[in-house]
């Protein structure tokens, strides 16, 4: 097993939940010294950014649309 996969995993699950996935991508932003605000904030520490929940949410996004994408054109 790679390190992607529970990450690609989790953003299946979360592909149907956007307003999950839109909750993540707006918090985890980076700032100033280019390390998440959100993850610094909580952590103390700040993970690089993009941090990996932010990684995960914008997969999400990319599945939901591609999901999105499969219903209209009746896949």
């Amino acid at each position: 097993m790679t390190h992607s996969e529970p990450a690609g995993g989790i953003a299946d699950v979360m592909a149907g939940m956007p307003e999950v996935w839109r909750r993540l991508l707006a918090a985890h932003q980076p700032d100033r010294l280019g390390r998440c605000a959100s993850c610094r904030t909580s952590s103390g520490s700040g993970e690089r950014w993009p941090c990996s929940l932010h990684q995960i949410a914008s997969e999400a996004k990319r599945l939901h649309g591609l999901q999105l994408g499969q219903a209209v054109a009746g896949d």
